[in-house]
C-alpha cells in the first residue's frame, strides 16, 4: 500500500469522523475542559505575581511601624524578632500550565532570626478535598483528559465493522487491516493531538500568562505529543485485539483506569513503604521540644555549644543568668542544631523517593508526563527543595548580620534599616530537559502487540 493512497484512506477517515456527533461532543468537551484549564491557570498565576508584588509595600508597612516604636533607637534583639523578611520563589512562565507542588507548598515564606526548621514548613491551609485531587491545570487536561477522548474516538476502530461482519470487505478495499486500523488511530490521534496544539497556541496567546515561544514551550509540546503516541498505540493494541464495541470500549476503558490510577497509587503506596517520610511538622515539633527544653538547662554548658561554632563571637564568652538577647538566639540556633541531621535525612529522603518516582514512571506515560511538565514549568519537587536550600543561606546572612550586633548589645536606629539583608530571588531553577525515550519505547513496545488479523480469522 503506498503512502498516498494511506493518507488518502486518513483523509477520508477524518471526514468520517467529523461527520459522527459524537466526536464532536468529545472534542468540544476535551476543548472546554482545556479553557477551563487556561482561565484557571491565568488565575493562579495572577495570584501568584500579586502576592510577590505586594511583599515590597507590606516589608515597608512593617518597617515604619517598628521605626516609630524604635524612632529613639531600640536594641538590635527587638528589632531582629519583629522584622521579617519575605522570601519568594518567582514562577516560571509556563508555571499556569503544571502547578506541581505549588498549590500545596507556600510561594512565599517571611523569615526571622528565630529558629529556621519550623519557619520552613509553616504554609496556609487550604481545602484538603482539592489538594488531595490535584489542581485542574493544563497539564492534567493534555495528559489525563486527551488520552482518555483518543480512547473513546478509536476504540471501536475495527471491532465496530467486525460485529457488523464487513470488516473483510473493508479490509479488502483498504488494502489490509493494518492500513486501516492504522489510518482510523491516525484519524483520532491527529483530531485530539489538533486540539492539544491549539490549547497550547490558545496558551501561548492567552494575555494573563505571558508565556514566550521559545524551546521551553515546545519541549512541553513534544513531551505532550510523545505521550499521545503511547495511547495511540495502546488504542491500536485494544482495537486489534476485540471483536465487539463493548469489549473494546471496556478494554479502553479499563487501560486508561489501570495507567491513570491503578498504577500511579501502587507506585506511590510502594514509594510510600521504601521511604517513610516525616511531615515537616515533625521537624517543627523536635525543634520546638529543643529550644523549650533548654530553658530548664544550665545556661554555660549549652553556651559553649553555640560557641564551638560561632567562634569570632565578639563580645564575652559567657551568658548571663537573667535574660539576654545572646542566650535567647543562641537557643534557637541550638535547637536548628539539634534537628539538623532529621532535617537532612528529610531532604535525602525526599529527594530518593523523587529519584525512584521518576524511575518507575517509565512505567506510567501519565505520570512521567506530569513530571516532566511540572519540571519543565520548575513547579516539581526540586525546584522548592532548591528554594528551600535558598531561604537557609539566606538566614545564614541574618545571622552574620545581627550576631555581631547583638553580642555588642548595640542600639540601632530607623536609619540602621538599611543595611539589612534582602532576599534576592536567582529565579527558576534550571531543570533537564524531557527526555523523548521512555514514551517512545513504550510506544514501540505496544505496537509489538498490534494484532489485527486474528479478527479475520474469528
Amino acid at each position: 500500500m503506498s503512502a498516498m493512497t494511506w493518507i488518502r484512506l486518513t483523509v477520508w477517515e477524518l471526514r468520517r469522523f467529523l461527520r459522527q456527533r459524537g466526536t464532536l461532543v468529545i472534542l468540544a468537551a476535551l476543548l472546554g475542559a482545556g479553557l477551563m484549564a487556561l482561565e484557571l491557570g491565568e488565575q493562579f498565576w495572577q495570584a501568584q505575581q500579586k502576592e510577590i508584588s505586594a511583599l515590597p509595600a507590606h516589608y515597608e508597612m512593617q518597617m515604619k511601624r517598628l521605626s516609630e516604636r524604635y524612632a529613639q533607637g531600640g536594641e538590635a534583639g527587638y528589632w531582629a524578632y519583629y522584622t521579617a523578611f519575605p522570601t519568594m520563589q518567582h514562577p516560571h512562565p509556563l508555571a499556569g500550565l503544571a502547578w506541581g507542588v505549588r498549590d500545596v507548598v507556600p510561594l512565599v515564606t517571611w523569615v526571622r532570626l528565630l529558629g529556621l526548621e519550623p519557619q520552613l514548613y509553616e504554609s496556609p491551609l487550604g481545602n484538603p478535598v482539592l489538594q488531595a485531587a490535584g489542581g485542574f491545570d493544563l497539564a492534567f487536561v493534555l495528559g489525563l483528559l486527551a488520552p482518555f477522548a483518543l480512547l473513546l474516538l478509536a476504540h471501536d476502530a475495527l471491532s465496530r465493522d467486525a460485529s457488523c461482519g464487513t470488516l473483510p470487505m473493508l479490509a479488502a478495499q483498504s488494502g489490509g487491516l493494518l492500513a486501516l486500523l492504522a489510518a482510523r488511530v491516525g484519524a483520532a490521534l491527529l483530531l485530539v493531538g489538533g486540539i492539544c496544539i491549539l490549547l497550547w497556541g490558545l496558551a501561548l496567546a492567552w494575555p494573563g500568562l505571558s508565556i514566550p515561544l521559545d524551546r521551553e514551550a515546545f519541549i512541553w509540546l513534544a513531551a505532550v505529543l510523545a505521550q499521545l503516541l503511547f495511547w495511540a498505540a495502546l488504542v491500536a493494541v485494544i482495537a486489534s485485539r476485540a471483536r465487539h464495541p463493548g469489549a473494546s470500549l471496556a478494554g479502553a476503558f479499563g487501560g486508561w483506569v489501570f495507567f491513570v490510577v491503578l498504577l500511579p497509587a501502587l507506585m506511590n503506596l510502594t514509594l510510600s513503604v521504601c521511604f517513610p517520610i516525616p511531615e515537616g511538622l515533625e521537624l517543627t515539633v523536635r525543634q520546638r521540644q529543643a529550644m523549650h527544653s533548654t530553658w530548664d538547662q544550665p545556661r554555660q554548658p549549652n553556651f559553649e555549644r553555640f560557641l564551638s561554632v560561632n567562634k569570632d563571637w565578639p563580645h564575652g564568652r559567657s551568658v548571663p543568668q537573667e535574660f539576654s538577647w545572646t542566650w535567647y538566639y543562641a537557643m534557637h540556633e541550638l535547637a536548628d542544631r539539634s534537628v539538623a541531621d532529621l532535617a537532612d535525612a528529610y531532604v535525602q529522603r525526599l529527594r530518593a523517593r523523587r529519584d525512584w518516582a521518576q524511575r518507575l514512571a517509565w512505567l506510567s506515560p501519565p505520570v512521567l508526563l506530569q513530571l516532566r511538565l511540572s519540571a519543565t514549568a520548575r513547579t516539581d519537587l526540586e525546584s522548592h527543595l532548591v528554594h528551600l536550600g535558598r531561604v537557609r543561606e539566606f538566614h545564614g546572612r541574618l545571622k552574620e548580620h545581627f550576631f555581631p550586633l547583638i553580642a555588642r548589645d548595640q542600639s540601632l536606629l530607623p536609619a540602621d534599616t538599611a543595611a539589612f539583608p534582602h532576599f534576592t530571588d536567582s529565579g527558576p531553577p534550571v531543570n533537564p530537559s524531557p527526555h523523548p525515550l521512555p514514551p517512545l519505547l513504550l510506544t514501540a513496545a505496544a505496537l509489538l502487540l498490534v494484532r489485527p488479523s486474528r479478527l479475520l480469522s474469528a
